[in-house]
C-alpha cells in the first residue's frame, strides 16, 4: 500500500499545474517559434517541431519550457541564433531538445539566484570557430545528458559562468544546498574537444560537476583580485566528483585537467588519464591538477586556493579536498602541481607558502563533505531524465 501511494505521490508531482498548457510552433522558423512563445503563459510548454532553422537575434523564455524534437541531426537543428533563458520567480525555465550549431553563442541565462532553477537538458551544442558555447550569469539551474563539442579546438571561455554574486553569504557545500536550488549542477554530460574552460568558473559561481565524461577537455575555476584577475572573488565554491577525463588525440595539448586558481571545494573519486598526449611525446609532464596562486600579500590572500569564506582564514576551514581519484593520471608524479600565477595576478616566487598541504588542501575528506542527492531530483521535468527519477526532497517542488 505504501509502495502504490508513493508511485501515484510521484506521477502527481510529474503532471505540470492545472493552467499549464502545450502550445505546438507550427515550424521550427523563428517567426513561428516567437509567436508560439508570446501565447504562452509561464508554466506553459512550447514543443518545436523538427527542421532546420535560423533564429537571428534569437528567442527569449521566462518560465517557459522550450522543447525540441530532439538533438539528432533529424531533431529541431538551430544553425545560429541565441536562447536568452529568464529565471522566473514561480516556475522553472527549461531548454531541451535542439542540436545548436554555428558560430553563435547559443544560450545566455539571467536572473535572480532565488528564481527556480533553469534546467537545460538533452540538447547538442557545437562550436564552429571558436565562439562562446554558452553564457551562466546566475546561480541555481541544473545541466544535463548534454553533448557539447567543438569542431575545432577551442580555448578560453569557451563556456563562461559569472553571476557576479559576492562571498557575503555562507558557501552551500554538498547536502548543504538543502533543496537542490542553489548550485549549478553539471550531471551526465559528455564534453568533446574543448581544451579549456568546460566550464570557465568564475564570479560568484557556485558549480557541481559529477558524473560527466571529459574527452580532451578541462576545468578551470578563476580566483578573486588580489591572487588572480577576477573582481568580486572569483569562483564561489566547487565540486569535481565522479567523472571521467579521457585522454584521445595526439595533435593537441589539454595543459591541466583541472586548473584551480583560488577558491576551496572538493576533487574526488574521478577517473584520470594521464593529461599528457596519449603517445606520451607530443604534449608531455603536463599536471592533472593545478593549482596556482599570485602572492602580492602575507598569507592567507582573500580568495586565493583553499579560502572559503569573504574574509581570510588561518587555517581555512574547509581546505580544498582532493580523494578517492583513481587511474594512470593519479600516478603522476605532477598529478598536484602548485605554481605561482604567470598568465593572470600578480607573479608569485614562492606559491608552496601559500598553498600547503595538510593546509590549504588536504588528501582526504578532513570536514566531512557530503554530496548532494544523485541524480538531482529535476531530471525528473526532462524528456529524457537519464531514466531516473528520484523522491524531490523537501523544499524542491517538481511540478
Amino acid at each position: 500500500m505504501k509502495q502504490a501511494f508513493a508511485l501515484v505521490l510521484a506521477c502527481a508531482c510529474l503532471v505540470g499545474p492545472a493552467h499549464a498548457a502545450t502550445i505546438n510552433a507550427a515550424s521550427c522558423s523563428q517567426s513561428d517559434v516567437r509567436s508560439a512563445i508570446s501565447s504562452a503563459s509561464p508554466g506553459d510548454t512550447v514543443r518545436v517541431p523538427a527542421g532546420n532553422c535560423s533564429w537571428p537575434g534569437g528567442v527569449t523564455i521566462r518560465g517557459i519550457r522550450l522543447d525540441g524534437a530532439g538533438s539528432s541531426s533529424t531533431g529541431t537543428v538551430i544553425t545560429s541564433g541565441i536562447v536568452n533563458m529568464r529565471k522566473h520567480p514561480s516556475q522553472y525555465t527549461k531548454l531541451e531538445g535542439f542540436r545548436f550549431t554555428g558560430t553563435d553563442q547559443h544560450f545566455d541565462v539571467s536572473g535572480s539566484a532565488s528564481d527556480r532553477p533553469f534546467i537545460i537538458a538533452n540538447n547538442y551544442f557545437r562550436a564552429d570557430a571558436s565562439p562562446k558555447l554558452g553564457f551562466v550569469g546566475v546561480n541555481g539551474g541544473l545541466i544535463h545528458n548534454n553533448e557539447f563539442t567543438a569542431i575545432n579546438p577551442t580555448g578560453n571561455d569557451v563556456f563562461n559562468i559569472g553571476t557576479g554574486e559576492d562571498w557575503a553569504q555562507a558557501p552551500t557545500f554538498g547536502n548543504q544546498d538543502t533543496n537542490g536550488s542553489r548550485n549549478i549542477y553539471f550531471e551526465d554530460n559528455t564534453f568533446t574537444n574543448i581544451l579549456e574552460t568546460m566550464p570557465d568558473g568564475d564570479i560568484g559561481s557556485r558549480l557541481v560537476i559529477r558524473h560527466n565524461v571529459y574527452v580532451d577537455s578541462s576545468i578551470v575555476f578563476h580566483g578573486g583580485f588580489p591572487t588572480d584577475s577576477s573582481p568580486g572573488g572569483g569562483t564561489r565554491q566547487f565540486e569535481v566528483y565522479n567523472n571521467v577525463f579521457d585522454r584521445q588525440s595526439n595533435s593537441v595539448a589539454i595543459n591541466k585537467w583541472i586548473w584551480v586558481r583560488g577558491s576551496s571545494g572538493v576533487i574526488a573519486n574521478n577517473t584520470m588519464e594521464r593529461a599528457d598526449s596519449p603517445d606520451g611525446s607530443s604534449y608531455p609532464n603536463k599536471e592533472e591538477i593545478l593549482l596556482s596562486v599570485g602572492c602580492p600579500d602575507a598569507y592567507p590572500v582573500q580568495y586565493q586556493v583553499g579560502q572559503s569564506n569573504e574574509s581570510p582564514e588561518n587555517p581555512p576551514s574547509h581546505p580544498l579536498a582532493i580523494f578517492g581519484n583513481t587511474g594512470a593520471g593519479t600516478n603522476d608524479s605532477n598529478f598536484i602541481n602548485v605554481v605561482g600565477s604567470t598568465t593572470a595576478g600578480p607573479p608569485c616566487p614562492t606559491p608552496n607558502n601559500y598553498i600547503q598541504e595538510g593546509r590549504d588542501y588536504v588528501l582526504t575528506n578532513t570536514w566531512d563533505w557530503t554530496p548532494y542527492t544523485y541524480p538531482h531530483p529535476l531530471q525528473m521535468l526532462s524528456e529524457g531524465g537519464g531514466g531516473k527519477s528520484p523522491a524531490a526532497p523537501s523544499g524542491l517542488t517538481v511540478d
